[in-house]
């Protein structure tokens, strides 16, 4: 039986319910998050995206090799810990996740972009949301991860997207690993603030998007014929 399969069978599915809607302010604190080498974020009370508090992590690229391919973890939500009071854990498409975003911040010297992995307790099997949004230097910027397991952004880690997304016990972004940051023996920051759990659209909601979306495109229809 190959091994992941094996721990699959081993590991609790996740009975909490993920709290939705949720906002990470990281007021006062960095609310149990972590870095890349499990130790506790660096708290800042001040210039977040909010103008409030934010956590931060540093991650050397220098030398950088992945067997998976993509870049490293460098913030991490464990459910061990009750990072965020656990607010991400639990089965995502059950509870109602639409989205995950996120305000982040970097100093590297090159546009970067971000995803987001989850996974079980057992921090295996999980499942990568990648997003195509590329995050510059020393900019708050919100990137915004779909919770969609039949996206094409949605990559599986030895299992599916829906269990993946079903099963939440970990929470992480990681970075991409641009060629030219691997030979600078620099330790970057990343900042995060304002991370949401966004609940899917009410089908109201959604349809009234959807008018407004087309009546814009009406109106600049009638503008371009004027």
């Amino acid at each position: 039986m190959p091994f992941w399969i094996g721990l699959l069978a081993l590991t609790p599915l996740v009975s909490r319910a993920t709290t939705v809607p949720f906002v990470e302010s990281f007021d006062s604190d960095v609310s149990g998050w972590e870095d890349a080498v499990n130790a506790p974020l660096t708290f800042t009370a001040t210039g977040g995206a909010d103008g409030g508090g934010y956590a931060s992590g540093q991650y050397n690229l220098f030398g950088y090799t992945s067997p998976f391919g993509g870049g490293p973890i460098v913030l991490r939500a464990s459910g061990a810990d009750s990072a965020s009071g656990g607010a991400f854990i639990g089965d995502w498409l059950a509870d109602g996740v639409g989205s995950i975003t996120a305000m982040i911040r970097h100093d590297a010297p090159e546009d970067l972009s971000f995803y987001l992995r989850i996974a079980t307790a057992a921090n295996f099997p999980g499942a990568v949301l990648d997003s195509t949004q590329t995050v510059s230097a020393n900019v708050w910027t919100q990137v915004t991860w779909l919770v969609d397991p039949s996206s094409p952004l949605c990559i599986a880690e030895g299992g599916s997207c829906a269990a993946s997304l079903a099963n939440v016990g970990n929470f992480q972004i990681g970075t991409s690993a641009p060629a030219a940051l691997m030979d600078d023996d620099v330790a970057y920051t990343f900042d995060v603030d304002l991370v949401s759990i966004v609940p899917v659209p009410e089908p109201g909601t959604a349809l009234l998007m959807g008018l407004g979306l087309a009546g814009l495109a009406l109106a600049g229809r009638r503008g371009d014929q004027a």
